[in-house]
């Protein structure tokens, strides 16, 4: 495959085929002849509407389970503790453009595959959609619900596609800047908005809208951002499911990353996430009397990461392979609000968002008088990597937008280009466009 163009059956007997494989290869599927499962002509019966969509949303919730554990490694929440290759790799920033498991895997692969699992969930939401609209009500009842889901769902696969590489391309065409897959992703989440609200389903409308605040936080659309984040209340929250059934299931938070025993331990916590606290006054501090910061929950029992020289450090986030995962969380609308408020100038207004999130989490409020002039967007850049520490991806975005130092460069924990262990980091910041995709693109020149 040279480019993410997936045939049809291909990518639906993926989805469907989950719980019988741990791993799908699309040219297995293409080329093995599998009796009784799904034929071309079935995929126009009304009578799969629902495991289509189903399908859809199992793509996504695959593709985004490795795209946010691979963005957590890769950022600065994690130092590297692997004593496997590919995986120090990933923890090491040597991930480039020629790797064949970054740019070739699929969902449950080795590592953490995203481009091709990302644009398969791309792709089945756009032909899952079309094929949804040649059904009736009268043979499909809830076909608008359907098709509303499948619009919000496949929405949110182009949004790592716009945060975390430096450059996509789509279907085979020309190559595109985060900034076009930004505007590409708001288009696709506004016509989802609308669908939802036709289908009369304000639960998945919200679940857009939180998504569409977070491309136009990425836009830098503030009005457009409170106007969203605005609708979402409290208690909101949508998971990605988890279980420990097969590989494809696991939360890759945890089997790469987050496994207390060591084993698996493919990178320990960084010390700059470690005893985090708050201050009397309200304001961020690491060590000293301040209250611990519970949102950074971070410990260590002695025990000795993969890499047998590294002290494990882990969090209580994600315990399990079958943990779920937010793919939204009000929290988000929150520190959105924040932030474009801070940005608008209104100090004021984000302090009391961030307060919002501090009762939440039973942590002293900000007193602004403790504000430094001109300091607001520093207060909410610390806020949100503690409120969002290993969710979503947010942190490798936060460094990339806000030239955050990556570990190995001046001024991060490890300035000198090596790690703990004295090994040496490479150079990569975003995720690259893979070389089999600008080889075989012919929109795509060099």
């Amino acid at each position: 495959m040279t480019k993410p163009r997936i045939k049809t059956l291909a990518a639906v007997a993926c989805a469907m085929a989950v719980p019988l494989v741990s791993a799908c290869s699309l040219d297995e599927i293409l080329s093995v002849h599998v009796p009784g499962k799904v034929l071309e002509e079935d995929l126009t019966s009304p009578a799969l509407a629902g495991v289509l969509t189903t399908g859809v949303v199992a793509e996504v919730e695959c593709s985004w389970n490795q795209y946010v554990a691979g963005a957590a490694h890769h950022s600065d929440e994690y130092v590297p503790t692997s004593g496997n290759l590919t995986m120090r790799n990933w923890g090491q920033r040597k991930i480039y453009a020629s790797d064949q498991g970054y740019a070739k895997g699929t969902c449950g692969g080795w590592g953490y595959p995203m481009f091709t699992p990302l644009h398969i969930a791309r792709f089945q939401s756009q032909d899952v959609m079309s094929r949804l609209s040649g059904f009736s009500t009268e043979d499909v009842p809830n076909v608008a619900s359907l098709q509303a889901t499948t619009a919000v769902w496949g929405a949110f696969s182009l949004v790592p596609m716009g945060e975390g590489f430096c450059a996509m391309a789509i279907d085979g065409g020309a190559e595109m800047t985060p900034a076009q897959v930004q505007s590409e992703a708001e288009s696709r989440f506004t016509q989802a908005i609308s669908m939802a609200e036709a289908a009369g389903d304000m639960n998945l409308a919200m679940q857009a809208k939180l998504g569409r605040a977070r491309v136009r936080l990425a836009m830098g659309a503030w009005d457009g951002v409170l106007a969203d984040a605005a609708a979402i209340p409290d208690d909101f929250v949508v998971m990605v499911t988890r279980d420990a059934a097969e590989s494809r299931r696991y939360n890759y938070y945890y089997e790469r990353l987050n496994a207390p025993d060591g084993f698996r331990a493919h990178g320990s916590v960084a010390d700059n996430y470690q005893d985090l606290r708050i201050g009397a006054d309200g304001m961020p501090t690491t060590g000293g009397d301040g209250m611990k910061d519970t949102r950074v929950n971070v410990k260590t029992d002695g025990t000795q990461a993969a890499d047998f020289a590294t002290v494990l450090w882990y969090h209580d986030k994600y315990n399990s392979r079958a943990d779920p995962l937010p793919l939204v969380h009000w929290h988000e609308a929150r520190i959105y609000e924040a932030e474009a408020m801070a940005m608008k100038g209104d100090m004021a207004g984000a302090i009391e968002k961030i307060n919002v999130l501090r009762g939440d989490a039973g942590l002293p409020e900000v007193d602004p008088a403790a504000v430094a002039a001109g300091g607001i967007m520093d207060l909410v850049k610390e806020e949100r990597r503690r409120q969002l520490f290993v969710l979503g991806g947010h942190r490798l975005h936060d460094m990339l937008r806000f030239d955050i130092p990556f570990l190995g460069e001046p001024g991060s924990i490890h300035p000198d280009g090596r790690d703990q262990t004295g090994a040496e980091y490479g150079n990569l910041t975003c995720f690259q466009l893979p070389e089999i995709e600008v080889k075989g693109n012919e929109n795509i020149s060099g």
